[in-house]
């Protein structure tokens, strides 16, 4: 059987010896206080088994910790663009092409919600006019047609319509140019640098683009809106109106992300693909041993390249955990089953 290969560098060949002989002393220091030996007293000794332990940990670096078949290194392009986050502290885990400017297709439609809500409510009626005629994914709706702003966002978030995106941003802004204005004012008060945006469906414009890291600073903001994160963890939804003579309309609508109900802990938030943005995914994880946040822009497998991006922090976070834990009772080390 082929035993998993990891990649340690001559480099580091050096620090992994001291961690080596620093793990051996803990481990003898920690016998001798299990066993009985007296010649170091009980404090002193976890005192120093946790001033080793912590060494440890400060010296481990992530990619010590990730073996060579999980290597980020692996994904679908060297071309495409993420970020991975610690939603809570803000603490970048891992980058690739963060600041390079690309087209965002759908994921933009975050902030289209963002800047939609705070000045539309959810109870809120629109009567749609031509800017529903485009083209791309659609709810069906057509000029004269009325719908409440919660279905708008409803369809914009579930099945990422375009046509709903429009909708909302001439109700909120006026028009489609004075509703990007706003989306613009409001990246630019996040710290977005590399960021311009043109409308609010992410349909193509040479002059609309961002970067995975602008896009992570929107997405911060999106996660902590407990209004519009509940649509993105849809994996379905009904949607109604009623059209220009007062005939009821209803659709049935399907999430565009699959990973939903597939991958542990996914939140959901949003797919893109266009031809000049490539495959897009903004993903959030929540799971009692944390949260994540990524941001992937220009993929080829966006599924399979996040999968492998998350299942890579993840281990690299159960890692850190474990060590640390074992800083703070050391003791443990022994007692745990299957050790000696």
């Amino acid at each position: 059987m082929k035993h998993p290969e990891y990649h340690i560098s001559k480099s580091k060949s050096k620090r992994k010896s001291r961690k080596v002989i620093k793990m051996t002393l803990l481990i003898t220091f920690i016998v001798m206080s299990i066993t009985g030996f007296r010649y170091f007293s009980s404090a002193g000794t976890n005192s120093l088994a946790s001033s080793l332990m912590t060494s440890i940990i400060d010296e481990t670096q992530p990619s010590d910790l990730i073996k060579a078949g999980s290597s980020s290194a692996e994904l679908s392009t060297d071309d495409e663009s993420y970020v991975l986050i610690d939603p809570h502290t803000n603490k970048i885990l891992k980058s690739h092409n963060a600041d390079v400017q690309r087209a965002p297709a759908s994921t933009l439609k975050l902030i289209t919600g963002l800047v939609a809500v705070k000045n539309l409510k959810g109870t809120d009626m629109v009567k749609v006019g031509t800017e529903v005629n485009v083209e791309g994914s659609r709810l069906g709706l057509r000029p004269g047609d009325e719908i409440s702003v919660h279905d708008l966002l409803t369809a914009l978030y579930v099945n990422s319509s375009n046509d709903a995106a429009a909708a909302l941003a001439v109700k909120a802004g006026g028009s489609i140019p004075a509703f990007a204005q706003l989306m613009n004012e409001y990246a630019s008060s996040l710290g977005c640098q590399n960021t311009h945006f043109t409308n609010p469906h992410g349909l193509p414009d040479l002059n609309q683009y961002t970067s995975a890291n602008d896009l992570s600073k929107i997405s911060r903001e999106f996660v902590d809106n407990d209004t519009l994160k509940e649509y993105v963890k849809q994996t379905s939804a009904h949607v109604q109106w009623k059209d220009a003579q007062g005939v009821s309309r209803e659709s049935y609508v399907q999430n565009t992300n699959l990973l939903l109900e597939i991958y542990p802990g996914d939140q959901g938030l949003k797919t893109g693909t266009t031809t000049a943005a490539g495959q897009c995914l903004v993903s959030y994880v929540s799971r009692p041993d944390g949260d994540l946040l990524l941001v992937l822009l220009g993929s080829k497998e966006r599924y399979r390249d996040t999968i492998k991006l998350l299942d890579e922090a993840w281990a690299e976070q159960r890692s850190k955990a474990a060590l640390q834990g074992l800083a703070d009772d050391p003791r443990s080390l022994i007692l745990s089953p299957g050790i000696f």
